[in-house]
């Protein structure tokens, strides 16, 4: 008896069909991984699956149950578990407060009455945490970890369901190289009586970690089989990768385009009594494009969110030569946009609503946003929430620009995305900035990065340790390397 297997899936939104006729059969015990472009629909099957969505037409059996149209936490009755493309936790709270409440949620209470062994639950929540590598984290808030411990606690989460089915869906997008090997460890040690089915970018994981793969290419099987034959199939070369060659440098020349916009100064910021940025200089010219490059947890996201305001600080953030007012909505009014990182769509609005809600007076209009992204001209009438990841990244930048502002702040751009489509945000971006945009960037790709700045920072423990000119790290590699760890 197979662990899961699909029938004929289909499933549009709107005018736009995502899924056309997904046919697929997963053995018990099997790793199955889903690859292909963003946009081919892997997410939208992974909600499928998961009980989100309801195929249109098309059958859904997990071990050997027809479960079409149940939802998640029946299907969670049954075994299944699941990680998100974009972490959704509890701020506030602490891993082992996350892991407890799964363990609470999947474990066998017949009377609600019933007094919970609560300290064993704790115990087995340490183990579960230790598994993914988070022992000593247990009791941090989760939003002062740094993103790719999230991602591991999504992970615990999942773990302590006690799956019998898990979807991982891109798990490792945005972790630093170090925590990818610790998941990828984590994943591979599996027990056999996990079936597990991946969707994830980086081809040599989805590829070493598969027992069979499938590619997804516009809502259908392209081609499925072992991990070789797929890697060999120049189909799936071309629809995955393309054959563009990278970016070769910022526009408007390598020099700096004019006088400070942006100015950072002695910036100091945390979560509750932790303190993650300490004492961050830094500044952006007129027109310029700066590269913030760090491992996961050095400081990049806390940085931006302090000068976004969207956390108390001390020191001083000028726009302009003037010292900006504090809170998020005052620093948007004074010029500052972010396009998060996890893209924060909206939920309930259309493409178009959410472009028109964000919408300031200035050069950037509907329709030249529009022409810059075609596709979400396309789209424009579809739920953001159930865009592709690129999609959705799209809608974001489109989203920041359409305040118009004066600096454009950009938090892990490429996160989660193909090859391909890393590409064609990247051509955007440059475009943009040829535009006359000024951009402040933090990347964890730094080739992506070095493609389109003009000066790179260096971030670690909280602090700039260095400022290069991009132009020289692009002739000598070694020294991003040293930088980079």
């Amino acid at each position: 008896m197979s662990a899961l297997r699909l029938e004929g899936i289909f499933k549009a939104f709107g005018g736009l069909l995502a899924l056309g006729g997904v046919s697929l059969e997963v053995a018990r015990g099997e790793r199955r991984s889903l690859v292909g472009p963003n946009g081919a629909g892997k997410s939208t099957l992974l909600r499928v699956v998961g009980g989100e969505h309801r195929p249109d037409r098309g059958e859904i059996y997990l071990f050997g149950r027809r479960v079409t149209g149940w939802p998640p936490h029946r299907l969670a009755r049954l075994g299944l578990a699941r990680t998100f493309q974009i972490t959704s936790l509890f701020p506030e709270k602490t891993p082992l407060e996350h892991v407890v409440l799964a363990l609470l949620a999947a474990h066998p209470v017949r009377n609600r009455f019933w007094p919970l062994p609560l300290g064993h639950l704790e115990a087995e929540a340490k183990g579960v945490l230790a598994q993914v590598g988070l022992e000593g984290r247990e009791g941090i808030e989760v939003q002062a970890l740094s993103y790719g411990e999230q991602r591991q606690v999504e992970l615990a989460v999942a773990l302590a369901q006690r799956p019998t089915l898990l979807l991982l869906d891109e798990p490792l997008a945005g972790l630093s190289e170090e925590e990818r090997r610790r998941v990828r460890r984590i994943l591979q040690a599996l027990p056999r009586e996990i079936t597990a089915v991946l969707v994830e970018h980086d081809l040599d994981f989805a590829y070493a970690f598969a027992d069979r793969v499938t590619v997804l290419h516009q809502g259908q099987v392209l081609r499925e089989g072992e991990p070789e034959e797929v890697r060999r199939d120049p189909r799936v070369v071309e629809v995955y990768v393309g054959g563009q060659a990278p970016l070769e440098g910022p526009p408007g020349g390598q020099g700096r385009a004019g006088r400070p916009v942006l100015e950072v100064r002695g910036l100091r910021a945390g979560y509750g009594q932790g303190e993650v940025l300490r004492g961050v200089d830094l500044e952006v010219g007129e027109g310029e494009v700066v590269a913030l490059l760090g491992r996961n947890g050095m400081g990049k996201t806390t940085l931006f969110h302090a000068i976004m305001g969207l956390l108390p600080i001390q020191g001083e953030v000028l726009l302009g030569g003037r010292p900006l007012p504090p809170g998020a909505l005052a620093r948007a009014h004074a010029g500052l946009a972010l396009v998060p990182q996890g893209r924060q769509m909206i939920p309930g609005l259309r493409v178009e609503e959410e472009l028109l809600l964000a919408q300031r007076p200035g050069r950037w209009t509907l329709e030249k946003v529009y022409a810059l992204f075609p596709r979400l001209r396309e789209r424009r009438h579809a739920p953001s929430t159930v865009l592709s990841g690129g999609e959705q990244q799209m809608l974001a930048i489109a989203r920041a620009l359409l305040r118009n502002p004066r600096v454009l702040l950009l938090d892990e751009p490429t996160e989660g995305l193909s090859p391909l489509l890393v590409r064609h945000v990247g051509e955007i971006l440059v475009e943009i900035a040829r535009q006359g945009e000024t951009i402040l960037l933090a990347e964890q790709n730094a080739s992506f990065a070095l493609g389109m700045a003009h000066r790179v920072y260096f971030i670690e423990q909280g602090r700039i340790t260095e400022c290069v000119d991009a132009k020289r790290l692009r002739e000598d590699p070694e020294i991003l390397r040293q930088r980079m760890g």
